[in-house]
C-alpha cells in the first residue's frame, strides 16, 4: 500500500512538475515580455549615457580624471615606456662600440684639457704675482699618439 501511495505521489508531482515547466515556457514565450523588457532598457542606457555625460562635464568643473582620461593616460605611460626601452637598447649598443672611440679620443681629450688649463692659468695669470703658473703649464708639453 504504501508503494502505491508513493507511486501515485511521483506521477502527481511529475505532472505538476510538467505543468509548471510548460506555464513558464509559456509565459517566457510572450512577445510582450519582450517589448517590455526592451523599452525597460533602452530606457536604463539612456539613463546610463545622461549620467556619463552628467560625470564627463562635473570632470571639467572639478578638474577630476574621467574613465577616458585614465585610459588615454595609460596608453600615453605604455607608449613612453617603449620609448625609454628603445633608449636603453641605443645606450647599450653605443656603449659596447664606446672602447673603440675612446682609444681614438683619449688623446684629442688630454690635448683639450691642457689647452683649457692653460687658458684658464692664462686668464688667473694676469693677476700680479702669478706668472709662474703660467710658465709651469707652459712647460707641459703635448703629446700626441
Amino acid at each position: 500500500m504504501k508503494k502505491e501511495v508513493q507511486k501515485r505521489l511521483k506521477v502527481q508531482a511529475l505532472r505538476v512538475e510538467n505543468d509548471l515547466n510548460e506555464t513558464i515556457k509559456n509565459s517566457l514565450n510572450n512577445e510582450m515580455i519582450y517589448r517590455i523588457l526592451g523599452k525597460k532598457s533602452e530606457k536604463n542606457a539612456e539613463k546610463l549615457r545622461s549620467i556619463r555625460e552628467q560625470v564627463e562635464v562635473l570632470s571639467l568643473q572639478y578638474n577630476f580624471p574621467t574613465k577616458n582620461d585614465v585610459a588615454n593616460l595609460a596608453k600615453l605611460l605604455i607608449q613612453i615606456e617603449e620609448k625609454i626601452d628603445k633608449l636603453e637598447e641605443k645606450m647599450i649598443n653605443q656603449n659596447k662600440s664606446l672602447p673603440s672611440k675612446k682609444q681614438n679620443c683619449s688623446s684629442s681629450t688630454s690635448t683639450i684639457l691642457i689647452e683649457n688649463a692653460k687658458y684658464k692659468a692664462a686668464i688667473v695669470s694676469n693677476i700680479p704675482g702669478l706668472e709662474e703658473e703660467l710658465k709651469r703649464l707652459k712647460d707641459v708639453k703635448v703629446y700626441d699618439s
